[in-house]
């Protein structure tokens, strides 16, 4: 008996949630240079062969994730306090273990890959989070509705961003051989306390 085309369509998005799934937990923990696609396919519990059907190259299954992390993104923007969604989104993206919810931040995978020199597909080059003014653009408008909130003391806003997105990536590269934890690096609310009144 054949399968209708609607539980087709739900096994294809399950079977791609599920590389997913095993690739960034593999990219997390091992490096993205250091997972082969094979690897993935082994964890994953299917065949090599079948990764191909969904992804083209390990290349695109990594930027994959960027539904993911639009949706975290979205998510900590909508926090009411711009306080807390910048605190949250350091604590989130400074992770170095996987939490009791199995959250990896996808944000740290790409930033790790690029800084390691590991992504070398000109093809996937103009998604390098370093080179996006992140800080400026996501943070920026953050910092901005807390000075206006009384959050924060009057300032650049994307100044603000600018510097905060640089403490987190400096925290990450600090973090990338030792795997120091959260609890060990300087904690989020002395570094937010530069910014407010």
């Amino acid at each position: 008996m054949a399968i209708s085309e609607k539980k087709k369509m739900e096994l294809e998005i399950q079977r791609r949630e599920q590389i997913l799934s095993v690739a960034l937990g593999l990219f997390y923990k091992n490096g993205y240079k250091n997972t082969s696609m094979a690897d993935i396919a082994k964890a994953a519990n299917i065949s090599k062969g079948l990764i191909y059907h969904y992804f083209e190259n390990k290349a695109e299954l990594l930027f994959s994730y960027q539904e993911n992390l639009d949706s975290c993104l979205n998510e900590i923007n909508d926090f009411k306090s711009a306080k807390e969604a910048i605190y949250e989104f350091g604590r989130r993206f400074l992770l170095r273990e996987i939490d009791e919810t199995g959250y990896i931040p996808p944000l740290q995978v790409y930033v790790i890959v690029f800084v390691k020199g590991e992504m070398d597909n000109p093809d996937y080059m103009d998604r390098n989070p370093l080179y996006q003014d992140f800080g400026k653009n996501y943070f920026g408008p953050l910092f901005k509705r807390g000075i206006e909130a009384g959050e924060f003391k009057k300032g650049d806003p994307k100044l603000y961003g600018d510097i905060y997105w640089h403490y987190l990536l400096g925290s990450v590269l600090e973090t990338i051989d030792s795997r120091r934890s959260l609890q060990e690096q300087q904690d989020l609310n002395e570094v937010l306390s530069i910014f407010e009144q």
